[in-house]
């Protein structure tokens, strides 16, 4: 079993790809966060990014949210 700063730099790794990056930034970068799933969806769906990629995502957009509100009741 991967050790947990094994499986956040696979994720950053991923995230470094161009077309993860790029579909990140145009898609959900910036965008309402009550839309990400519907996005991922439709990210899959047209061959834009894998499951694998589309999970990266999913993951490293909840991290984000835990940190952007941190601490917030």
């Amino acid at each position: 079993m991967k050790k947990k700063d094994e499986l956040l730099k696979e994720l950053l790794e991923i995230m470094k790809r161009p077309n993860v990056e790029q579909w990140y930034n145009k898609n959900l970068k910036g965008k309402p966060q009550c839309n990400t799933i519907n996005s991922l969806i439709v990210g899959i769906i047209t061959d834009k990014i894998s499951t694998k990629e589309a999970l990266t995502l999913a993951l490293v957009t909840g991290i984000q949210w835990n940190v952007k509100f941190e601490g917030v009741p």
